[in-house]
């Protein structure tokens, strides 16, 4: 009986051994970018198991650096140690970008990106945008697992209030606007908003973490909560398996080192997840003139078939705790920002969801067009009831592997009053 149970303690110990091996040594060589930054990012060390999954998962990381052109894996197992070389071949860039936006609304911006000139895999970017609603400009690095970002908003606008707890939109970007649409507003502010935000981040593998003070003050042409709404945000996210979009560099043919796999199909589905919560808070501390508290969660799920075809599931939830009214929900930031508004509810809490489905109707070597049907809807809670916010469309899009953004056209139909918008479509998630 002992010699039995010896066995069937042993067989499975003796098949694990068969199968299974630990990282040895690992080889990296690059164009330009110092290999202690590559080896770094690449989660498999020395002494790790070895597994075909974690070697996914570690050469994608560094495809989602976004910096290389070219990336060539090899393993050599001897002796239960799996020996892993790696090849990089990247460089840097500097990139100017300029674009007119016209819609109800016209945008002008600009913007500079630089990438690995220092040999540190970073990315930095300048951007400024002006609008007749008011500027902005904004400045960041991300080196290594660190990203720091400085930004200034001048909003001078009007805001216009209607039936059902309907207001406009506003953002010195937005291009959408609700003038003349819906007949004459209930009422109208004049709103001058001056904010300005300084924010952290830190990568902890699939984790991160920032924290975010913010400078702000708001004034109104009627008498709401005119004054200093400063505040600090801090959070933490998680992310498994979702894609990053490429960078400034495809124009160069940086960040496009795993282009090859999204032209062949997959052996079976990849799945992907994520998660972010955030607090935000101010008060006499911060300098505020009110009390701010605000809690905000969101969630993603996603499922990529083997064509690459990508379906989405995400849902989002925020509490303002009593927050004045500068500091309320927006129904459009619990939507998944696949649709196009004019008009947006606002309270002191709300939950959405969005569904949508991203379809290569080609993929080819010059680039990929697709259509992503959606679905999103919002309730916020205002006027002692619960709102909601729905909207269903898709976008038909184009990217080229060479531009770092799809180019595209968007309908959205407001499902809860019944507008319609039809946008051309620059950027975005890909």
């Amino acid at each position: 009986m002992k010699k039995w149970l010896f066995l069937l303690f042993l067989l499975p110990a003796a098949a694990f051994g068969a199968d299974s091996s630990v990282v040895g040594d690992i080889h990296i060589t690059t164009t330009r970018v110092d290999p202690a930054v590559v080896a770094r990012k690449f989660p498999l060390k020395t002494g790790d198991t070895f597994t075909p999954q974690a070697y996914e998962d570690a050469q994608n990381k560094l495809h989602d650096m976004r910096l290389f052109k070219k990336l060539d894996f090899d393993t050599h197992t001897e002796n239960g140690r799996t020996d892993i070389s790696i090849s990089a071949e990247d460089g840097y860039y500097f990139f100017p970008l300029a674009f007119f936006s016209s819609g109800d609304k016209d945008v002008f911006f600009m913007s500079l990106f630089e990438g690995n000139f220092f040999k540190k895999g970073e990315t930095a970017f300048a951007l400024g945008g002006v609008s007749s609603d008011g500027y902005t400009f904004s400045g960041g690095v991300s080196i290594e697992d660190n990203f720091f970002n400085v930004s200034f908003t001048k909003l001078d606008t009007e805001q216009r209030f209607y039936g059902d707890y309907w207001s406009s939109m506003y953002g010195v970007m937005n291009v959408a606007d609700d003038e003349e649409e819906y007949g004459d507003p209930l009422y109208k502010w004049d709103m001058r908003d001056y904010d300005f935000k300084l924010t952290y981040a830190r990568t902890f593998g699939d984790f991160s973490a920032f924290i975010s003070p913010e400078f702000k003050h708001t004034s109104y042409s009627a008498e709401v909560d005119a004054g200093n709404h400063n505040q600090l945000s801090a959070g933490l996210s998680y992310r498994k398996r979702v894609r990053t979009s490429s960078g400034m560099g495809a124009w160069f043919g940086f960040g496009l080192s795993d282009k090859q796999q999204m032209l062949r199909n997959m052996p079976a589905p990849r799945y992907a997840y994520g998660a972010d919560a955030s607090f935000t808070k101010g008060g006499d501390w911060s300098g505020a003139d009110y009390d701010i508290t605000k809690l905000s969660l969101n969630f993603l799920w996603q499922m990529e078939l083997k064509q690459h075809h990508v379906l989405s599931l995400q849902v989002k939830g925020q509490n303002a705790y009593g927050s004045p009214f500068s500091d309320q929900i927006l129904s459009t930031d619990l939507l998944g920002g696949q649709g196009k508004y004019r008009r947006l509810i606002r309270g002191s809490r709300g939950a959405g969801v969005t569904a949508s489905f991203l379809f290569y109707i080609l993929r080819g070597n010059t680039g990929l067009l697709a259509l992503r049907p959606f679905y999103e809807l919002a309730y916020v809670y205002t006027g002692g009831a619960y709102r909601d916010h729905s909207g269903a469309g898709a976008t038909l899009s184009y990217k080229f592997w060479r531009v770092p953004f799809p180019l595209g056209i968007n309908y959205t139909r407001n499902l809860s009053d019944h507008s319609d918008i039809v946008s051309f479509v620059l950027g975005g998630q890909f």
